[in-house]
């Protein structure tokens, strides 16, 4: 059992069963809760479901400071608060997973042991969901190169790629729920109004726009973070006003998800890049 909390400083602290902080009880990882909204009519057995929303998740963490020696056991409480300022945000990354978390009480019991007080830890977690640490990386459209070293040029000519056939490919989303994505259109020439469907529930996500060659425009559809953005050689610009109005910022389903680009003109100089962290209820 181990567990890395990391404030937005960079400053991290290692929880585990060894020293110098030495875990004993980990609590609220494993469980959910979630906020029932339901309707009840006079004289009515029982209530209309209306909707329901997920909790935001607290984590509990107990254990002690032990060290060799009592100013050693100072030092490193001082450490530990620094780490688990309440004025900072925080990760907290455990079994593999991540939430982002701050930090609502983190301090020490009293204790006649000075050389290994009890400390308690408290984490509120505005979102309840754990993430993958790395982001899964999903090609709808590239090339693929075909160069091979030692090389050697036929008369004929050589290709140096080719391009990928199909405009569809699957998202597999390994999480529970449902999540938002990273979208990078590429353009490789001039390409008009590039858009993505998901097949399964026909919406579209469409930018009204002509690309020019080396531009990329980025489309974040996660909730409260959708934006999109222009990058052309070094300059980053809002490019909101761009996006269709009947636009939709397409999640990805906890299961399989087909998905097809598209654009109004010069498709084949189009590429598409998905970026994406599967959610988790629980580890």
């Amino acid at each position: 059992m181990e567990l890395i909390y990391t404030n937005a400083n960079g400053e991290s602290v290692t929880l585990r069963q060894t020293r110098p902080f030495f875990l004993t009880r980990v609590d609220g990882a494993g469980k959910v809760r979630q906020t029932v909204n339901t309707f009840k009519a006079p004289d009515q057995d029982g209530a209309f479901f209306i909707s329901s929303a997920m909790d935001m998740r607290n984590i509990t963490l107990e254990g002690s400071v032990i060290t060799p020696t009592i100013t050693e056991t100072y030092n490193q409480r001082r450490r530990f608060l620094r780490v688990f300022t309440p004025k900072l945000q925080g990760t907290l990354v455990y079994r593999n997973r991540q939430i982002q978390c701050v930090v609502e009480e983190a301090g020490f019991t009293a204790s006649s042991r000075e050389r290994a007080p009890n400390f308690f830890i408290s984490l509120l977690c505005p979102s309840p969901f754990f993430e993958a640490l790395e982001e899964i990386r999903e090609e709808l459209a590239m090339w693929s190169p075909l160069l091979l070293f030692p090389l050697e040029i036929p008369g004929v000519g050589l290709e140096f790629g080719i391009r990928q056939p199909s405009q569809i490919i699957t998202v597999d989303n390994i999480g529970d729920v449902a999540c938002g994505c990273h979208i990078i259109f590429r353009a490789l020439g001039s390409v008009t109004n590039p858009e993505l469907m998901s097949l399964d529930t026909g919406d579209v996500l469409r930018l009204n726009t002509i690309m020019e060659s080396g531009e990329e425009l980025h489309v974040y559809t996660h909730f409260a973070g959708k934006r999109v953005t222009r990058l052309l050689g070094q300059v980053e610009s809002n490019a909101f006003s761009l996006l269709d109005t009947s636009s939709v910022f397409l999640q990805l389903e906890p299961r399989r998800n087909l998905l097809r680009y598209n654009a109004s003109e010069n498709m084949d100089l189009l590429e598409v890049t998905i970026l994406y962290r599967p959610k988790f209820l629980g580890v």
